[in-house]
C-alpha cells in the first residue's frame, strides 16, 4: 500500500520535535551530517520556514514515521529526509523523496540537491534509483538532478495526493473515531 505524504505546517513542529526525539543519535548524524544537540536541533525546527520551504511527513496515526523538508533557494531546492528505524524498508523514505521531488518541479525548481555523508548507503541509494549525478569527496557525497517543467499531469497528481491527505487526516481526526451518542427517546 502506498504511502500518503502529508504536506506539514506550522502546527506540526511538535510532531516534528517527537520524530527527530525518535532517532537514534546515529540516525540524527545521518540526517544532519553532524551530531545535533537538543538546543540546535530546536532552533532548526524552530527556524523552518513554512511560508518558503515545504515540510513532508508520512504518519501512522498520530505519529511522524518519516519526515522530508524541501528547503527553496533561487530556482533550487534541496531535500533532507528521515524515516525511524522501525519503519525503514517499507518505501517510507521513497514515497517522501518521489513527493518532494514532484513539489520541487511544480514550482518551476530546476535542480533538487542532496547533502549526505558519504556512509549514508540509504541516501546514496536513493540517490542512485532516482538518476541522481552524485559526487562523492572525501566524507560528503552530493547528488543533483535537474527537474523537468511541470505538466499538466504532474500539476495534478500533487492536486490529488493533497486531496487524498485531507480525507485521511478527517478520516483519523480524533472527532472521527468517537462513535456518535445515540438518544433514548
Amino acid at each position: 500500500m502506498p504511502h500518503l505524504v502529508h504536506v506539514l505546517g506550522v502546527t506540526d513542529r511538535d510532531a516534528l520535535h517527537q520524530h527527530f526525539a525518535a532517532l537514534d543519535p546515529q540516525d540524527l548524524r545521518m540526517r544532519f551530517g553532524r551530531l545535533p544537540d537538543r538546543d540546535w536541533l530546536r532552533l532548526y525546527i524552530e527556524g523552518i520556514d513554512f511560508a518558503r520551504d515545504t515540510v513532508l511527513g508520512v504518519r501512522e496515526g498520530p505519529v511522524l514515521i518519516g519526515a522530508a523538508h524541501v528547503a527553496l533557494f533561487d530556482g533550487a531546492a534541496e531535500l533532507g529526509l528521515s524515516v525511524i528505524p522501525s519503519r525503514r524498508k517499507r518505501g517510507v523514505a521513497s514515497a517522501l523523496f518521489d513527493r518532494g521531488v514532484l513539489h520541487a518541479r511544480n514550482r518551476g525548481i530546476v535542480e533538487l540537491f542532496i547533502h549526505c555523508l558519504s556512509e549514508n548507503q540509504a541516501m546514496r541509494r536513493i540517490a542512485r534509483k532516482a538518476g541522481m549525478r552524485i559526487l562523492v569527496e572525501g566524507v560528503d557525497t552530493d547528488a543533483w538532478i535537474e527537474l523537468p517543467p511541470a505538466t499538466p499531469f504532474t500539476l495534478g497528481e500533487e492536486l490529488v495526493a493533497r486531496q487524498l491527505t485531507l480525507v485521511d487526516l478527517a478520516l483519523h481526526a480524533p472527532w472521527a473515531s468517537k462513535a456518535p451518542e445515540r438518544s433514548e427517546a
